[in-house]
């Protein structure tokens, strides 16, 4: 009896349902990936709200800068008797949620590198090699586009401003920047950004299939919120440029979900 005759002859003795979830198990790798239905997005407009809703949020950020918000809402994190941000050195916002959030994101990535060498040497993890390489790329763009959108703007932190007893200008995005100014290395938020790259965890769920894959678009945006207000609360940041940071990340994961995945991408639709 040759090898395929055994896994004939077993899988016949399976139930349908058993054989079904069997895929999930990564040593199963004579099951193929069609063998998983994956449920169908069923809204008309799926697609449109995925591509032009954050560009209503970018609007929103505008919204706030020129509406007084963006000042109004820092303002309760500033101390005027004392002309100070009491949470700016505060150990929940500096230590856990800023520093122990950049050490959570060089984990993970860690983590990735682990994962991915092993993808070359074991034949189980071969096939998540792309989608691998996918998270990463997708992952590491929207901060890298931050951080270069940080040297390139003369938007200053809230600490940094005159209105809260610094020495520089308030600027918005279309504000004329007078002669002289130093880059702000504020707007984008880059912490924030931090978070928001998860995004693309959404979508590497949505390609394995997983019926959990709203938990990796809560995930990101939650971590992201969770950085973003931190770095607020200690007058680093406005909420408008939080609001950038977050567009610029979910257009990241998407393009290239688009890029890696375009025939997959539209039976989700």
């Amino acid at each position: 009896m040759t090898t395929n005759d055994i896994k004939h002859s077993y899988s016949n003795e399976i139930p349908n349902q058993w054989q079904s979830r069997a895929g999930w198990i990564p040593f199963t790798r004579h099951i193929s990936e069609d063998a998983f239905p994956r449920k169908q997005i069923k809204s008309e407009g799926y697609q449109s709200l995925m591509l032009f809703f954050p560009l209503f949020l970018l609007l929103i950020g505008i919204t706030f800068e020129y509406s007084g918000f963006d000042v109004w809402w820092v303002s309760h994190f500033y101390d005027d008797l004392s002309q100070s941000w009491p949470f700016r050195d505060h150990w929940l916002f500096d230590t856990v949620i800023h520093d122990w959030g950049r050490y959570f994101n060089i984990g993970v990535a860690v983590l990735w590198l682990i994962f991915f060498f092993f993808t070359f040497f074991f034949d189980p993890l071969k096939k998540y090699k792309k989608i691998m390489i996918y998270f990463l790329v997708a992952a590491a763009t929207g901060p890298l586009i931050v951080g270069a959108g940080k040297q390139t703007t003369h938007i200053y932190t809230p600490w940094d401003l005159k209105i809260f007893s610094g020495t520089l200008p308030y600027i918005r995005l279309f504000d004329p920047v007078p002669k002289g100014m130093p880059i702000g290395e504020a707007f984008p938020s880059g912490h924030a950004s931090g978070g928001y790259a998860f995004f693309s965890l959404y979508f590497f769920l949505l390609h394995m299939g997983s019926p959990y894959r709203k938990y990796g678009f809560l995930f990101g945006l939650g971590l992201g919120l969770l950085f973003g207000i931190g770095q607020q609360v200690r007058g680093a940041h406005f909420p408008s440029h939080d609001l950038f940071s977050l567009v610029i990340c979910w257009y990241a994961a998407l393009i290239f979900y688009f890029i890696f995945y375009p025939k997959e991408w539209r039976r989700y639709q």
